[in-house]
């Protein structure tokens, strides 16, 4: 027994590796404490909203809880920005980040809150529409954890999150979820801002989320609701608008304006199917509810490697393929790209072009908007010179 003992002891000394029981714990525990030490951190970090910085047109704030009390400190809540004109008009609420992973809905959004200023009317701005889903990237998808812009003042990120609020704040999924219009979807889709309106004032996190959007339109009294969004190439709701009934007619007008600036956009009414913006939205308020898609690629099914190149510059050569069989619904081709400077591009332009619609067919309505970039300006300048550096 003692010749096996020393027999051990000599092998793992050949090996390298220590006899002692205690050296080999103190290790382990060393390397899980680390792991704890940066999981804990990562998961701090994940809460913590990124800063904003509101420009001179923000003229007040408030959060979806003063709307619901119960969404009070809940990872429900979230930021409403105002930004208020001196001369009485119509209002619009701009939505980003109800899918916090279709980016372009979210840097539209700030660059509305940190470049935009109103003169007559009022604007507001929800920038992480669905705030549970800015706490963490969609597992299984590889994507960037945070979009990265090179200022000429330096860095500004941004959390790309995901399109359905964070397990952790809604537990368990059902295995079915049922609107409460009618509409049945997967039970995920539970968590996903885009399936559960109109909501329920006691229903699910997500499902009082959408009520209290509802409950706030209402109290506001808000003429317009723009839902920014993006879509994947093969889907053919991609590069449109579209709009609840009674909105149809100011998002035709918009439509044309789009056209003559050379973007290339289609509209669709909105189908009687409940969950959606357009139509839970639309159906519970007085607001003309209107939803845009622009182009994602790193969305795709068929793309490479999800890198933080192609969420900025959309150039993937898969892509390409696609597009010369007929497989897509956008115009594409890998050298053009489709940038995100173009797509918060198309989704600014389309917010002027409905307040001039606004403005055409109910001048009291009028809002008044200066100081916004729109596509041909940021796909000349980029994106990055209309945003601030983190400090």
């Amino acid at each position: 027994m003692d010749n096996n003992l020393n027999n051990n002891k000599n092998r793992a000394k050949k090996d390298g590796r220590s006899s002692n029981p205690r050296i080999s714990g103190a290790i382990l525990l060393a390397v899980s404490l680390c792991l704890l030490v940066y999981s804990g951190r990562e998961f701090l970090k994940m809460h913590t909203p990124d800063i904003l910085y509101p420009g001179p047109g923000v003229t007040g704030r408030a959060q979806l809880s003063d709307y619901a009390e119960d969404l009070k400190n809940s990872p429900g809540d979230t930021d409403i920005y105002i930004l208020e004109g001196e001369q009485p008009g119509g209002s619009m609420l701009v939505l980003g980040g109800t899918h916090n992973d279709e980016i372009s809905g979210q840097v539209s959004a700030i660059t509305l809150i940190e470049n935009a200023e109103v003169s007559r009317g009022t604007l507001y701005v929800i920038p992480r529409a669905n705030n549970s889903g800015a706490t963490y990237t969609q597992e299984m998808v590889g994507n960037p954890k945070y979009l990265e812009l090179k200022t000429e003042k330096g860095i500004r990120k941004i959390r790309t999150g995901s399109r359905y609020a964070n397990f952790a704040h809604q537990f368990p999924d059902p295995d079915v979820y049922e609107n409460i219009g009618g509409g049945t979807y997967p039970g995920p889709e539970s968590r996903n801002l885009n399936r559960v309106y109109p909501g329920r004032a006691d229903g699910l996190l997500v499902e009082r989320v959408g009520r209290a959007i509802v409950d706030f339109v209402n109290a506001e009294k808000i003429d317009v609701v723009l839902d920014l969004h993006e879509a994947v190439p093969e889907h053919y709701v991609v590069n449109c608008m579209v709009g609840h009934d009674r909105a149809m007619e100011m998002v035709a007008f918009a439509l044309m304006g789009l056209q003559m600036q050379g973007i290339d956009i289609k509209m669709y009414q909105s189908p009687k199917v409940y969950g959606f913006s357009h139509r839970g939205l639309g159906d519970h308020t007085e607001a003309m509810v209107v939803l845009a898609e622009t182009t994602n690629i790193i969305q795709g099914m068929f793309r490479g490697k999800p890198t933080q190149e192609l969420l900025q510059d959309g150039k993937d050569p898969f892509y390409d393929i696609l597009a010369r069989s007929g497989k897509i619904f956008v115009d594409y081709d890998s050298e053009r790209g489709s940038s995100l400077s173009e797509r918060v591009g198309r989704h600014l332009s389309t917010v002027m072009e409905l307040t001039r619609s606004i403005a055409y067919f109910s001048p009291e309505k009028m809002i008044e908007i200066t100081g916004v970039p729109e596509v041909t300006e940021l796909m000349e300048n980029g994106i990055e010179r209309y945003l601030e550096p983190d400090l």
